[in-house]
């Protein structure tokens, strides 16, 4: 059975569930299930999703009794899918119209594939503008040669992430529910990078199904939950270290024997994992790897973000095309506002 759920976390999105709900209840293609968990709104958010169950069969309703988070809202509805492939939607974002159909045309290609992801775009919800990033450097499909979709080994992965940073974006993304399931779903501790980490983790293992075009808009949000975390240096701090200790676990040698060899992997987080592991001998390895990494950058003229944004100025007074970024740094990031801010309001 190659079915396809739609995992949909919601917290006081009443408003927003009209676009959000409205597009995954509308697709050229249904969606197989459709898995709402309400995080105990305050709002009229019941209201609304009872409005359209009443007219998809197959959507279901969860309510949290009290307010547990997005992560581990999130994990309830991996728990309870009950297709082999799962979308992790949110209920402030974008889905595309064909998104259900395009991927279901992925697995007739790649029927055993454990991940597909799509084109990273984002709007800006202040002034409505909708920006594709195609295949730019940075958050942008930049290694896609092709129109059509094509397969990423995980060797191929790591090669990639050898040259420059690799952005995969879970509102995106297709996943095989029990690969996500084996990478513990959305790790609680993990907090606002909790969905960084399953995503990457199962592309490293396993590759990815790679579709150059755009099939969901990410909502761009300096007041998310995670642009918000990551502010906060010394939650960050937490987290970073978190991830560390998670990459030590014997179930997971394999990522970080990976990411030491592909250091750009981290590049989110290196503002704050190199202080951090700096105390911590028992993550020197990541450490030295993440250094020697940022030194090639500076090297290319691609580290520290003061100097792209110091060359980005320059080449507008001077009326030239400005240099892209090779690579993401925190504060794309944290303009971003990058998940999982899954249905979480601040």
């Amino acid at each position: 059975m190659q079915g396809i759920s739609v995992v949909l976390p919601n917290f006081n999105h009443a408003i927003e569930l009209a676009t959000s709900l409205g597009a995954i209840t509308r697709q050229s293609r249904p969606f197989d299930e459709i898995i709402v968990i309400d995080d105990a709104s305050t709002d009229h958010s019941i209201e609304v999703i009872r409005g359209f169950a009443d007219s998809v069969p197959q959507l279901r309703l969860l309510r949290n009794e009290r307010r547990m988070g997005v992560a581990a809202t999130v994990n309830r509805g991996i728990a309870a899918a009950t297709r082999p492939r799962v979308v992790l939607a949110s209920a402030d974002e974008r889905v595309e119209p064909l998104m259900c159909e395009t991927f279901h045309r992925a697995l007739q290609d790649f029927p055993d594939l454990r991940l597909a992801v799509s084109c990273y775009s984002e709007w800006d919800e202040s002034t409505g503008v909708l920006t594709h990033f195609g295949r730019q450097p940075g958050l942008g499909m930049w290694y896609a040669m092709q129109d059509e979709p094509f397969f990423v080994s995980a060797d191929r992965f790591l090669h990639l992430l050898g040259r420059q940073f690799a952005w995969l974006a879970v509102n995106t993304a297709l996943f095989r529910t029990d690969a996500l399931r084996q990478v513990g779903g959305f790790d609680e501790s993990l907090r606002w990078h909790s969905d960084w980490f399953a995503i990457y983790a199962i592309a490293l293992r396993h590759g990815f199904y790679a579709i150059p075009r755009t099939l969901a808009a990410f909502r761009r949000s300096t007041h998310s939950y995670s642009a918000r975390g990551m502010r906060d240096k010394t939650l960050q701090r937490d987290v970073v270290v978190a991830i560390a200790d998670k990459l030590a676990r014997p179930d997971f040698a394999d990522i970080r024997r990976a990411v030491r060899k592909a250091p750009a992997a981290l590049s989110p987080f290196v503002r704050a994992m190199i202080p951090a592991f700096a105390t911590r001998p028992r993550h020197y390895d990541l450490l030295v790897a993440l250094v020697r990494w940022w030194l090639g950058e500076f090297l290319r003229l691609r580290r520290p973000g003061a100097l792209l944004r110091l060359r980005g100025r320059i080449a507008r007074l001077l009326g030239q095309n400005e240099p892209a970024p090779p690579t993401v740094s925190a504060e794309t990031i944290r303009r971003s506002g990058e998940s999982p801010a899954r249905g979480e309001r601040p």
